[in-house]
């Protein structure tokens, strides 16, 4: 248990941004990692160990609950809803939808739309025994609750991309956001071969997201070292 109540806003701890290249904007879904796993520490002299999201991943699931989708951990402003959150070998993994029938969930669209906001930043608590110090004066974080994802304007991590994508209608626009994403104009074509089929089906615009920040993740990893 927390050392703190979950949702205390007066506890929560700010992580430093992530870096986000938006790919494309269509209907209001937002993809992309809201937190990397190792490498070196983040600005706050922070590494987050994998698994440390599962305990609180659980929580939410049980209670019908889900980490609040902030305008720059605003908590009077919400812009939209998360509706997956799940860790995989890069970090925590999320897709949601910006409120596009909100005054503030239309701002938040044009302002990643334009540019002007680039990133994620999560909010969360640190039950007892949840981190653990490094010898280089870093800690490992290994067990968080999470209580929100914001959208915020300051990046901090190179590591990971977030994208944002338009109903796909063809096989090409498939190529081309593969390409956008960081992959070769001829290995986005094969890839887009292989996996259209893939993507069809009432969960395609999930399926076409993970692919993007699974790529985006993967080469901005390549490019850091």
């Amino acid at each position: 248990m927390s050392q703190f109540s979950k949702f205390d806003p007066t506890a929560i701890r700010i992580a430093p941004a992530l870096d986000v290249e938006v790919k494309a904007v269509g209907d209001g879904h937002i993809a992309g990692y809201a937190s990397t796993f190792g490498g070196k520490p983040d600005r706050a002299g922070d590494i987050v160990a994998k698994g440390a999201f599962r305990r609180s991943l659980v929580e939410h699931a049980r209670e019908g609950t889900s980490p609040a989708m902030l305008w720059a951990h605003k908590i009077e402003e919400p812009i939209g809803k998360w509706a997956t959150l799940q860790e995989d070998d890069d970090g925590l993994h999320v897709v949601g939808r910006i409120n596009l029938k909100t005054a503030r969930g239309r701002e938040a669209f044009e302002h990643i739309s334009a540019g002007d906001a680039g990133a994620f930043s999560i909010g969360y608590l640190i039950p007892e025994h949840g981190r653990q110090y490094n010898r280089d004066g870093s800690f490992t974080l290994t067990d968080v609750d999470l209580v929100e994802i914001s959208v915020v304007t300051v990046p901090a991590n190179p590591r990971a991309r977030i994208a944002t994508i338009k109903s796909l209608s063809s096989k090409a626009e498939l190529v081309d956001l593969l390409h956008e994403a960081g992959l070769a104009k001829t290995a986005a074509a094969r890839v887009a071969n292989a996996g259209w089929a893939g993507l069809n089906g009432s969960d395609y615009h999930q399926k076409a997201l993970r692919l993007l920040a699974s790529i985006e993740a993967a080469t901005a990893r390549l490019r850091s070292e």
